[in-house]
């Protein structure tokens, strides 16, 4: 039988919206009843419209009786108080029921405005981009984890270091490499992917390399039904306006790293590390879940959009959260965030974060290196260029555009981080602020850049 169309796909959105039973929709398309929901569970998107709008997002709202001092003195039921669940030690989310019957999605019902729980709709387009993603990004290969190439690495490396073939290492240790095919293993080390490289190799210098079509390096698996269409459509159905586009910056190649983020506000963060891996990613944002509280991070994170890089590449882990690592640490609790990759080769997608790295520049200029610095001098890079006005902004700083969009909560969260106002004339925006001798390093990387020859009487001026 062939796969649905887009028209198909309308027919069915069009038919739950008047509330049309799933049998009855599946005589109307000539489909099995079970082929018709598993496309309508499968891929019905999310919305968060109204959510948390009452107090009966609490499943304990009609059987309540716990009570809290008024203003006024007297005791009144906790219930009655503006989302008292956000402070109840007492609070379980509640799910409702009709989700669990019929149709499984919230197309048709008549409470949808008014209703404070988390729903799902089945929309036609949403559904045909999260095929078309599947089927585009199962065809682009399988990717390793990090652990399978720290493996093969720590094995492979020192071998062709000593002189050894690719084909004599995968014989001696066929259990490290298992299921990957030499060719694999040769195009692993054109690509960069080990300390080794493709001049440690004893005859690949004499043959020119492969002329091999570029795909991303992010895994296929993640990436379905979070590609660019899914993410405009969940903006659409979710009236999202703003997001945090994600990227990172490279000092010199093997070198220390910048993982880069633009809040909604205009605001930039950047957190430097030693290396750009999944791993590297997952703890940065368990700090930031803690440094922002669950509120303030669902509203900061609330939809991500990064590139396809492989430090992006466990969506699972950024979207939630080991609550008791060390008793359980396969349990998983939802953080309440939605993660979404641009199309590859797409910078243009996320322009903000893009736009912001060129003020970053202006001070860690491309070329030279991060390995001198710390986090305390990256926290007084981002103070200066948050303190910087932008014309976008109406001439206010992004500091003080996050400030007065976040309140309170956001001005703590940038102290717990080290960012600070700089007065409007203090600002800096030039290698100087790191010091002399990252100036001096700075200025010989822009001298090389035009074409000139550093000297010492070049790199030591200003």
């Amino acid at each position: 039988m062939s796969q649905f169309t887009i028209s198909d796909r309308k027919r069915i959105e069009f038919l739950l919206s008047v509330k049309t039973p799933a049998r009855q929709i599946a005589k109307d398309c000539g489909r099995p009843k079970s082929t018709i929901l598993r496309e309508i569970i499968g891929r019905a998107v999310v919305c968060e419209r109204g959510y948390g709008c009452s107090n009966r997002l609490c499943a304990h709202f009609e059987s309540c009786s716990r009570r809290v001092f008024s203003a006024a003195g007297d005791r009144s039921l906790r219930k009655n108080a503006p989302k008292c669940f956000e402070g109840c030690p007492d609070f379980a989310e509640a799910v409702c029921g009709h989700l669990a019957v019929a149709s499984h999605v919230c197309n048709g019902c008549g409470r949808f405005r008014s209703c404070a729980l988390s729903k799902r709709l089945y929309v036609a387009d949403s559904a045909q981009a999260d095929r078309e993603s599947l089927l585009h990004d199962s065809r682009m290969g399988v990717q390793p984890t990090d652990e399978q190439l720290s493996r093969m690495n720590a094995i492979l490396s020192p071998c062709l270091l000593k002189g050894q073939s690719i084909r004599n290492v995968i014989a001696n240790n066929a259990g490290v490499f298992a299921g990957v095919a030499e060719r694999t293993v040769y195009d692993y080390v054109n690509g960069g992917l080990f300390d080794a490289r493709r001049s440690d190799l004893p005859e690949a210098c004499r043959r020119r390399p492969r002329r091999k079509k570029k795909c991303t390096r992010t895994k296929a698996k993640c990436r379905a039904g979070r590609d660019y269409k899914a993410f405009l459509e969940f903006c659409r159905v979710n009236d999202v306006t703003e997001w945090t586009e994600l990227d990172t910056v490279i000092g010199i190649v093997g070198g220390k790293v910048l993982f880069t983020m633009e809040l909604p506000g205009g605001l930039m963060l950047a957190f430097l590390r030693d290396r750009k891996t999944a791993n590297t990613c997952t703890r940065l944002f368990n700090m930031l879940w803690e440094a922002a509280g669950p509120d303030l991070f669902r509203k900061l994170f609330f939809v991500i959009l990064t590139d396809n890089g492989t430090e992006f590449s466990d969506a699972k882990m950024i979207e939630n959260f080991r609550p008791d690592p060390g008793r359980n640490p396969r349990r998983l609790l939802p953080r309440g965030v939605h993660l979404f990759y641009c199309d590859a080769y797409c910078s243009c997608q996320k322009p903000h974060v893009e736009r912001e790295h060129r003020e970053v520049r202006r001070i860690l200029e491309h070329g030279v290196s991060f390995n001198g610095l710390d986090q305390n001098k990256i926290n007084t890079v981002l103070s200066h260029v948050a303190s910087y006005t932008r014309g976008a902004l109406g001439n206010k700083t992004p500091f003080d555009s996050f400030v007065e969009k976040f309140g309170d909560d956001g001005a703590r969260f940038l102290e717990r981080l080290g960012i600070v106002k700089i007065p409007p004339n203090d600002v800096t925006l030039h290698p100087f602020l790191l010091g002399d001798i990252f100036n001096r390093q700075a200025q010989a990387v822009i001298l090389k850049r035009n074409g000139v020859k550093p000297t010492m009487a070049n790199a030591s001026t200003k």
